[in-house]
């Protein structure tokens, strides 16, 4: 009997996998190790998606590095930790499920029980060697979180490599895993663009219908085929209609279009979490040249520095992650029918612009000796106002005319004022700052001899400085929902055959939470791996 896949098929691998980023090359090298032929489909002319855009560090529970430290991450407790913080609405800590629908639940377990088993094949192949980032979970404050460090790690830069969350570290990550994932004969197609799926009579995925440069081709897939296509950060519509705030753009590769939310739309898929992304700020007037930036404000430099909204008040916890920050643009205003806090405004004095201290937390503050178009500078807050003001009526057409209250200057004064003296006692009654275990690894040291080194008084006199901030993302993170085999879900609960997705075009095991960094890429890698092995345990279905 010949080959029942025939010649409408361009080409036909055991799993095809879509995307190149952790989760698509986790995917592509998991398949490979179990035995299958695999293709990498990318709709980039480059691999790496958003991971490439990233610093590479991956946040896992119970990982390697932990255990041969002899950290103890009990099960129990990081369960508790994880569902605590992706679904807080829903937490019950005497509940079997800790509140969570069972299968949530049983991600959240996957996530803890297969992350190590998943590094460690990674090292054994050779891919990477691992080493710990030293920086703490962003909710170790919370009673929940008994293990508040040790679960950010990285793949160990070579000697000469400059180490710590290296903006090009997450390009670094991504070769590593396409190398091991094509030393076992994954191969790579750039420039492929997948539109549709293709099913058999019996409903079971076998393929794709892809755009590869001006044609059109069917690849064929007979085990599996495994989604890692990005979320859709860079699809206005889909922002518009999905996220719970606005935003305006964000760090997220410029493909992410939301390509699986239609795809699965289309193959019956059940949706969730679509409200969700994994938050930031960025600069409002690189915003508006061009919504695609890789460069959000990570941690706001300065401790003569505040964040106030349109009416001249704080309104968050300026050092605190920035997946918290950035939800605060999204809080409404019932009475006024207004986001107050849709733009925030990063007030500082001389003594943040000028400070020399060389910071890889400084932007959006430039280094000492060069300038930046986006800060506005005037002697007074008075003066400060009336230029904001103008600066806002040129940027109309992406905030839909937002302005400043006409009292913003005297509020600014007051909130000033109050800051300064809480600064002299060290402590943020209103919002905390500088308290949390991440708020005070990122700290640096204090100026002046200040209690708390993430507060310090403005000067009495001016001139002052400030950077519009708008809220942005790195990227979405909802889409289909998946069970603890990261298998596609449809509309009654039940795995779609065929059909895997991991990453931020699904419905992410994270829910609301950020857990630590590199939140986004841990959980991508785990999933994306336990796609792979998955499909390619899978018989082979016929293409009929």
């Amino acid at each position: 009997m010949g080959d029942p896949w025939g010649s409408e098929w361009e080409e036909v691998a055991d799993v095809v996998v879509v995307g190149s980023g952790a989760a698509g090359f986790g995917a592509a090298f998991s398949a490979a190790r179990a035995g299958a032929s695999v293709i990498v489909l990318e709709k980039a002319g480059f691999t790496g998606g958003t991971t490439g855009r990233s610093g590479g560090v991956m946040w896992v529970c119970n990982n390697p590095v932990m255990k041969a430290r002899g950290l103890d991450d009990d099960r129990a407790a990081a369960l508790r930790y994880l569902a605590r913080t992706a679904y807080p609405t829903q937490y019950n800590p005497r509940h079997d499920t800790l509140g969570l629908p069972d299968n949530r639940y049983k991600v959240i377990e996957a996530f803890y029980d297969r992350g190590s088993e998943v590094l460690e094949e990674a090292v054994a192949a050779g891919m990477m060697e691992l080493e710990e980032v030293p920086y703490p979970d962003y909710y170790a404050h919370l009673p929940e979180d008994e293990t508040p460090f040790g679960r950010c790690i990285q793949a160990k830069y070579p000697p000469g490599h400059r180490p710590g969350l290296d903006p090009t570290g997450g390009q670094f990550l991504v070769d590593r895993l396409q190398t091991g994932a094509e030393k076992l004969g994954a191969k790579t197609i750039l420039d492929a663009e997948v539109v549709h799926l293709v099913r058999n009579s019996e409903g079971d995925v076998i393929g794709v219908e892809t755009r590869i440069g001006r044609r059109t081709a069917l690849i064929g897939a007979r085990k599996g085929v495994v989604f890692a296509s990005g979320g859709f950060l860079h699809n206005p519509d889909y922002t518009r209609e999905f996220l719970r705030g606005p935003v305006l753009g964000g760090a997220a590769s410029e493909h992410a279009t939301g390509d699986f939310i239609r795809i699965g739309i289309e193959a019956g898929a059940q949706m969730g979490n679509l409200a969700h992304a994994w938050w930031a700020q960025g600069v409002l007037d690189m915003l508006a040249r061009n919504r695609v930036t890789s460069t959000d404000v990570y941690s706001p430099y300065g401790d003569s520095m505040i964040q106030v909204n349109r009416y001249g008040r704080r309104a968050v916890n300026e050092k605190s992650p920035y997946n918290e920050r950035g939800q605060i643009h999204s809080v409404w205003d019932s009475v006024r029918g207004e986001y107050p806090n849709l733009l925030m405004y990063m007030v500082f004095d001389d003594g943040v612009l000028l400070n020399p201290e060389a910071s890889r937390f400084r932007f959006p503050i430039p280094r000492l000796g060069e300038t930046a178009d986006y800060i506005v500078s005037a002697p007074t807050w008075e003066a400060l106002a009336d230029k904001l003001s103008e600066k806002l009526r040129g940027f109309e057409h992406v905030t839909g005319g937002a302005t400043l209250d006409h009292n913003w200057a005297s509020n600014v004064r007051e909130s000033v004022a109050r800051w300064n003296e809480m600064s002299r006692n060290g402590v943020d009654v209103d919002f905390h700052r500088g308290e949390s275990p991440i708020e005070q690894t990122w700290a640096g040291s204090a100026r002046d001899g200040m209690r708390n080194p993430t507060m310090h008084p403005f000067n009495e006199n001016g001139p002052y400085h400030c950077v519009i901030l708008a809220p942005v993302g790195l990227d979405t993170k909802g889409g289909p929902i998946t069970d603890e085999s990261a298998r596609v879900l449809d509309t009654m609960g039940e795995p779609i055959p065929g059909l895997y997705g991991a990453g931020n075009c699904v419905a992410s095991p994270a829910g609301q939470a950020y857990w630590g960094p590199g939140g986004t890429v841990g959980v991508a890698f785990i999933f994306g791996s336990i796609a792979g092995k998955h499909a390619a345990t899978q018989p082979a279905r016929r293409p009929d």
